[in-house]
């Protein structure tokens, strides 16, 4: 097996598995064994990693435009079935692992975006006209959804409730959605949503049931005091309805950088 084949080889197990991290490394590795010019694009997402903004900005800006241009050749390669799609593709740490799609959109080409892009990160948009798109199973390799800036509240919400397609979901911006309290309520109920780790409330008619809304101290290095941590009456309210619900403890259990990017949730078992 020659190395160009070793590494499309990977690929295609990636497709299939997209939250392995050890695939994805041997899958770099193969790049750099066969000189290909994708292996630059990793180079210099590890170069920012060690050195990043705070280190040295001119230093890390420099980099950022050398990162852009080496994704342009891959990148052109997604654009047809982009445009088919009605969506973007948008590449993180060098990946091709994040989509923003209407939900009809997804719903219609979801079956072929997998055998192209290792998704993990969806930008959903226009939820309130499908609904229906909880029941696709391609949801199930989906870490990460940004539904924000849309109404959500009724038939969308009880949807996500009941969906049984979201095993890897862990983090969830609802912000700006038109959210009533008996729609934080639904989620807090559904037994589908116990491994979601963050959800964004912000900027909703409902009170905010998040430990975070509650407020909290820092000392004089700018870091979250524990003892300042605690629920919010509504989390309170939630959790002796319900048991322990961790994305209602987000701040608690992410105190080191909160609120939690929704990177730290592209691989199996991140976060």
């Amino acid at each position: 097996m020659t190395t160009s084949t070793k590494a499309s080889d990977i690929w295609q197990q990636i497709l299939s598995a997209p939250g392995e991290q050890k695939l994805k490394e041997e899958f770099v590795n193969a790049l750099k064994e066969t000189g290909d010019s994708r292996a630059e694009i990793f180079r210099l997402v590890d170069e920012m990693e060690k050195k990043p903004i705070w280190f040295n900005k001119d230093m890390y800006d420099a980099n950022m435009d050398k990162y852009k241009s080496s994704l342009v050749s891959w990148h052109q390669e997604f654009d047809g079935c982009a445009r088919r799609w009605e969506a973007e593709v948008i590449f993180v740490q060098g990946l091709p692992i994040e989509i923003t799609i209407t939900a009809r959109n997804f719903i219609n080409h979801a079956a072929e975006i997998v055998t192209m892009i290792p998704l993990r990160h969806l930008n959903l948009q226009a939820i309130a006209a499908a609904p229906e798109f909880f029941q696709v199973p391609q949801l199930a390799q989906i870490a990460s959804i940004d539904g924000s800036k849309q109404s959500w509240t009724g038939e969308p919400i009880n949807a996500l409730a009941a969906s049984v397609r979201l095993a890897d979901l862990r983090w969830l911006d609802l912000s700006n959605s038109h959210l009533t309290e008996a729609d934080v309520e639904v989620l807090a109920a559904s037994p589908n949503l116990r491994k979601l780790q963050h959800i964004d409330f912000t900027r909703n008619p409902c009170r905010d049931p998040v430990d975070a809304a509650a407020g909290y101290g820092c000392d004089e290095y700018n870091k979250i005091v524990w003892e300042s941590v605690h629920l919010t009456e509504f989390g309170r309210e939630l959790e002796g309805r319900y048991g322990r619900i961790e994305w209602v403890r987000a701040l608690e259990n992410f105190m080191e950088d909160h609120p939690p990017k929704r990177s730290i949730f592209t691989n199996s078992g991140g976060g």
